[in-house]
């Protein structure tokens, strides 16, 4: 799960939206999120996220409502969890977005979250920013 650390520019904390969900699609607090195709889905990988989750809610096939999420900035401050030992990553190396949208992976190829402290091992806490 990502959570709002802290911001080096103004505002001192992460905006909320109201944006469109896509169907079928269970959303967590803390999700990485993209924009794309009309709706919000999981950033994985080396998908860079735009938005963290705000609200629980699993979209049905139809009449999806749009939910509440924090937009990512320039100068944010994120924590989240290791989902694999990142012992020897080291501060300011970028590492992928687990799949499950809510963890950060220890690979640095094609990496999306510049860690601000060393990595850890299994789900260590670690902070950076997107």
């Amino acid at each position: 799960m990502f959570s709002f650390v802290k911001s080096a520019t103004n505002p001192n904390f992460p905006i909320i939206k109201q944006l469109p969900t896509t169907a079928s699609t269970t959303y967590k607090i803390g999700d990485a999120l993209v924009l794309t195709d009309g709706g919000l889905t999981q950033a994985t990988g080396t998908t860079k996220p735009q938005f963290i989750c705000a609200e629980n809610y699993v979209a049905p096939a139809s009449g999806m409502k749009d939910i509440s999420v924090y937009e990512i900035v320039d100068g944010q401050e994120w924590e989240t969890t290791c989902a694999a030992d990142a012992s020897d990553v080291k501060a300011g190396s970028k590492v992928t977005i687990h799949t499950d949208a809510a963890q950060v992976t220890a690979t640095t190829t094609g990496g999306v979250f510049m860690l601000l402290s060393a990595g850890g091992a299994v789900g260590a806490k670690v902070v950076g920013k997107f």
